[in-house]
C-alpha cells in the first residue's frame, strides 16, 4: 500500500507519526487507487512520512470516521504501529474488537452523550426509525430525555424498531427490523454509571428461523418420501420373492400335471372301448332266445341298479370336461411359469409372435382379478406377426389390464382393441374406471408413483411396462378423463430396428 500526501501550506505544524487519532481529526482523506491513501491536511498540517502501519490504522469506513464524536476523539489513546512491537492497550482492542461485529455498540455517559459507538452502530444513526407508527432519528426515537429516564427508572428495557433509509419508510425497500436491547451499567458500588445499547438485525433471525424452518418441512417430505418409497421396495421385494416361489410351484405342478393330462387322455380311450364292449354284449342279449332269458338277469339288474343308459351317456362327457378342466389348469401353469421367469431377458430371444395369443394368455393369467368386476369386450383386427421377446411383452398386458381392472370399484367394462397401421401394430387397451387428472397422468410412468393405497401397488408396473416398449422400439399414449375412465394405446414396430 502506498501512502500520498498534499499539503495546502508549508508553514503548518507538525504531527507526530505515532497519534493516529489525533491524525484522523485533523486529515480529509481520500481513496485514488485500491491500493493507495491521499491524506490532505487540514489547516496545512504537515506530518512525517506515513508508515504502512499508519496507513492501515487510516483505512477505516467513511461513515465510521464521519460519526466519532469530538468526545471520543479527545479521549482516545494513540495506537502505536505494530511495526514497533508494541502491545496494543485493552480498550483499544476492545475498540477494534467491537468495530468487527454486525451488532450495533452504544455506551452512554449518564446525560445521555454518546461515549462510544462501533462501525454498524454509526450507520445505523443515519437511517430513520420507526416504532408503533412514529417515525424519527435515532436520537428522537431512543435517545429523548423521557425515553432514557424511563430506562433509568426499568434498569433493562427491549424494543422493536425498523429502521429505513428514507423518511417514508412504508416504500423503502431496503428497511430492516431490528431489536434493541437497553441496560443501565452500574459500577461495582451499585451505582448507575452509563448506559449501554445493543442493536441486533432481527431480519437476519427471521431469515435464518425461515430457512431452518423450510428445511424442517423439506427433510420431513423427504423423510415421508423415503418411507413410503421403503414400502414400495418392500412389497416389490416380496413380489419378487414370490415370483420366484411362483415359478418354482409351476414347475412341481407341471409334472404331476402332465401324467395326470395324459392318463385322463388314456382313460378316455379305455371308456370307450369298454362302452363299445359294453353295447356289444347288448346287442348279444337281445338275440337270445327267450329259453336263455334266465342267463342275462343279473346283468340286467346290475344295469338297472347302476342307471347304465345315464351312466353311457354320462361317462364320456365326464372324462372329456376333466381333459379340458386339466388342460386349462396345465395352460395357467405354462403362463404363470412364463411370467415368473419374464425377469430372464438376458437368455430371450426375440422370436416372431401372434399378439393375440400373447393377449389371451395375459387375460387367461389376471381373468380372476377381473372377471367379478368387469366384462371384457374384444375387437381384434387382423395383425402380422411381431418381432418382439414374448414374456416381457406379455408383461406390459399384465401390468394394463390388472390397472384397468383396479380402476373399476364396482362394475365395468375392459376393452381390447388391435389394428395395424403401416408398419406398427396398436394395442388399445381401455377401462370405464374413476379416470385420472392431468397431474396424475404426467407422473404415471415415474418410478415408484402410484395412485393406490401403501401395499396395493409398488408404482413401478407403468414405469416397467414404459421401458419395456421403448426397449421394442415403440411408445405408449394415453388419455384418461376422469369419471370416465383412462385408454392406453401401445404402439409397436413389425420388425425391431437392427441399429
Amino acid at each position: 500500500m502506498s501512502v500520498l500526501f498534499s499539503h495546502e501550506s508549508a508553514d503548518a505544524p507538525s504531527i507526530g507519526p505515532s497519534d493516529p487519532l489525533s491524525l484522523l481529526n485533523a486529515c480529509m482523506i481520500e481513496r485514488r487507487q485500491p491500493n493507495t491513501i491521499g491524506v490532505r491536511l487540514r489547516g496545512g498540517a504537515q506530518r512525517d512520512p506515513v508508515s504502512e502501519q499508519d496507513a492501515v490504522a487510516l483505512s477505516l469506513r467513511p461513515s465510521t470516521i464521519h460519526s466519532i464524536t469530538e468526545a471520543k476523539m479527545n479521549t482516545s489513546k494513540p495506537v502505536p504501529p505494530a511495526g514497533n512491537g508494541a502491545r496494543l492497550e485493552q480498550s483499544e482492542l476492545e475498540s477494534m474488537a467491537l468495530d468487527t461485529l454486525v451488532d450495533g455498540v452504544w455506551v452512554l455517559n449518564m446525560q445521555g452523550e454518546v461515549q462510544y459507538h462501533n462501525a454498524i452502530a454509526t450507520a445505523m444513526e443515519q437511517l430513520y426509525w420507526q416504532r408503533g407508527g412514529k417515525t424519527g432519528t435515532m436520537a428522537e426515537m431512543v435517545m429523548a430525555p423521557d425515553k432514557l429516564a424511563q430506562l433509568l427508572r426499568m434498569g433493562h428495557a427491549f424494543s422493536e424498531y425498523h429502521l429505513f433509509k428514507d423518511i417514508e419508510g412504508q416504500e423503502d425497500e431496503s428497511g430492516q427490523s431490528i431489536g434493541l436491547e437497553m441496560q443501565v451499567l452500574r459500577n461495582p458500588r451499585g451505582t448507575a454509571s452509563g448506559i449501554s445499547l445493543h442493536a441486533r438485525d432481527l431480519s437476519r433471525e427471521w431469515g435464518r428461523e425461515q430457512f431452518l424452518q423450510d428445511r424442517h418441512v423439506e427433510l420431513e417430505q423427504a423423510y415421508a418420501r423415503l418411507k413410503e418409497t421403503q414400502m414400495q421396495l418392500l412389497q416389490s421385494e416380496k413380489m419378487a420373492s414370490i415370483g420366484q416361489l411362483a415359478a418354482g410351484v409351476a414347475h412341481e405342478i407341471n409334472n404331476p400335471i402332465g401324467y395326470v393330462h395324459s392318463n385322463l387322455g388314456t382313460l378316455q380311450n379305455y371308456s370307450r372301448g369298454l362302452l363299445l364292449l359294453l353295447e356289444a354284449y347288448d346287442r348279444l342279449s337281445a338275440a337270445l332266445p327267450e329259453s336263455a332269458r334266465h342267463l342275462v338277469e343279473p346283468i340286467d339288474e346290475i344295469k338297472s341298479r347302476f342307471d347304465y343308459p345315464f351312466l353311457q351317456q354320462d361317462l364320456p362327457q365326464l372324462v372329456e370336461e376333466s381333459r379340458e378342466g386339466i388342460e386349462r389348469v396345465k395352460k395357467i401353469v405354462l403362463d404363470l411359469r412364463d411370467f415368473s421367469h419374464s425377469g430372464e431377458s438376458e437368455q430371450e430371444e426375440w422370436v416372431l409372435v401372434d399378439v393375440h395369443r400373447g393377449l389371451e394368455s395375459t387375460l387367461n393369467i389376471v381373468w380372476n382379478e377381473i372377471k367379478y368386476k368387469a366384462e371384457v369386450r374384444r375387437d381384434f383386427g387382423e395383425l402380422s406377426t411381431i418381432e418382439c421377446l414374448p414374456s416381457q411383452l406379455n408383461q406390459v398386458f399384465l401390468n394394463l389390464l390388472v390397472n384397468a381392472g383396479q380402476a373399476i370399484s364396482h362394475q365395468g367394462e375392459i376393452g381390447i382393441s388391435t389394428r395395424q397401421i403401416g408398419d406398427e401394430v396398436c394395442v388399445s387397451i381401455s377401462d370405464t374406471g374413476a379416470g385420472m387428472t392431468p397431474d396424475k397422468l404426467q407422473r404415471i410412468f415415474d418410478p415408484f408413483f402410484t395412485t393406490k393405497p401403501v401395499g396395493q401397488g409398488t408404482g413401478l408396473g407403468l414405469s416397467l411396462s414404459y421401458g419395456i416398449v421403448q426397449k421394442h422400439g415403440g411408445r405408449i399414449e394415453v388419455e384418461s378423463t376422469p369419471g370416465k375412465g383412462s385408454s392406453f394405446h401401445v404402439y409397436l414396430p413389425i420388425r425391431r430396428s437392427k441399429i
